[in-house]
Order: structure tokens, then sequence, then C-alpha cells
């Protein structure tokens, strides 16, 4: 029996999902462009890259990028190098890495601290690595759309996705806060979460609805908005190996 490819589980918003990472790509280079210490000689690893929507901004910003999927893509551009990997075991020499691209990716894993632990082995020191997760307690589970899905126990949220006919199981494994606090403590973190809902216009200067759906919240100071960063719907953190 040929093994579902992960998109497959998701084909009743497949060309959403894509079009939100394709949007979400000019955060995404502006951050790393920021951060990598030397962005202009940098190799940059999109892990999770799917159909490389993602990894091909990172390719006209970056001079070499490496995407790795589990899945091999249906249309792949070759701007960029692809790899076909499992993300606990990448098939990376150790310590080579300039900037790592984990986004949204970490909850679909089989052992998000594999995956970490992987980031950590094949990021240069000084390296860093943009990380994009939601948060398990908002109450929309954002893959399957369902109310407080994922704050079920897993037998009742297979039997909910099943009922809502989005599939057969639920294998998504959401973090909070603090769990994702703690995979990450090896790492130096920057939560950036506070600064995409205070400043948006920083990081999508072209996704004007984002922008106004972001402003909502702006007039709350910053102090109040780093108090309910744990509540936000997803986080967005950069990880760099000191």
């Amino acid at each position: 029996m040929t093994p579902q490819r992960f998109l497959d589980r998701f084909d009743y918003l497949r060309d959403e999902y894509l079009a939100s990472r394709k949007a979400r790509a000019g955060k995404i280079v502006r951050i790393l462009q920021r951060e990598i210490p030397n962005p202009a000689i940098a190799l940059v690893a999109d892990i999770g890259c799917s159909e490389g929507h993602i990894t091909e901004s990172l390719a006209e910003a970056f001079p070499r990028v490496v995407g790795l999927d589990i899945d091999y893509p249906s249309c792949w551009t070759r701007r960029f190098t692809f790899v076909q990997a499992n993300a606990c075991f990448l098939p990376l020499a150790s310590e080579r890495i300039d900037g790592i691209v984990v986004n949204h990716i970490l909850e679909h894993a089989a052992s998000p601290s594999g995956v970490l632990g992987e980031v950590w082995r094949v990021l240069k020191p000084g390296g860093v690595c943009y990380l994009a997760v939601p948060n398990r307690y908002w109450p929309l589970e954002p893959h399957y759309r369902l109310w407080f899905l994922s704050w079920l126990p897993r037998w009742l949220a297979h039997r909910y996705v099943r009922l809502a006919g989005r599939g057969n199981r639920y294998p998504e494994q959401l973090p909070t806060y603090w769990s994702i606090r703690h995979l990450t403590s090896r790492f130096s973190v920057e939560d950036l979460t506070p600064a995409l809902l205070k400043a948006p216009e920083r990081f999508f200067p072209d996704d004007s609805a984002l922008v106004a759906q972001a402003r909502r919240i702006q007039w709350l100071p910053l102090w109040l908005v780093k108090v309910l960063v744990p509540a936000a719907p997803s986080w967005v953190l950069v990880l760099r190996k000191e």
C-alpha cells in the first residue's frame, strides 16, 4: 500500500495551505536576513519544504538553499537543491548550515525533540533557526479547522476527525508555549511574537489583510502583549546556536 503523502491529508484546504506558505515567505526571508551573521554567503535549509513555495523565496534571497521533505514535491522548479529525508534524520553534515527554517512543521513530526536535535547538530555555531509553531490551546485547530480538536484526548480526537470527514485519525502534536520553550532550552531564544503583533507592517508589508487584523491589538501596551503571548494562536521564535 502506497504511503499517504502529507498534503493528501488536507485536500479540503490544499490550495489555501500552499498559498499561506507563499504569503509568509517574505516574513521568513526578512527575519533570516537580519539574523544570519553573513547572509551573502549563507547556506540555508528549509526543513519540511513541501512543494517548495517558501524554499523558492529563500533561493531568491540566499546563494545556497536546500529543501528537505519526507515527500517528493510534485512540482519542483530546481531553483534550489531538494533532498528527500525524514526531519529526525537529516542527511546533512554537522555544523554546516547558517540558517534553518522549521515553519509549522514541528507539530507534524513523530519526535519534535528529534527534529530540534538535528537542527542543533547541523547548525554552525552562531547559526539560527526560524521556528514557527501553533498553540495547542488555541480554540480552532489550524490544520483540520475543528473547534477544540487539539484539546481532546487522542482517542476522542481521532473520532472527532472521522465524524467531521477530515480523515481517519489525528496524529498532530501541537505544543504549548511552555513545552516549546522547554524543547528549545539548549538554544539562545528570541521570541519575535510580540514584535509581529505590535509592528506587523515591518514583517508583512505586502499582506494588508494580516496587518489590519494585527492592528486590532496594537492599542495594547507592549508589556501586556508579552504577558499574553502564551495565549497567541501561534509563535515565532529565532533559535541561535551560541
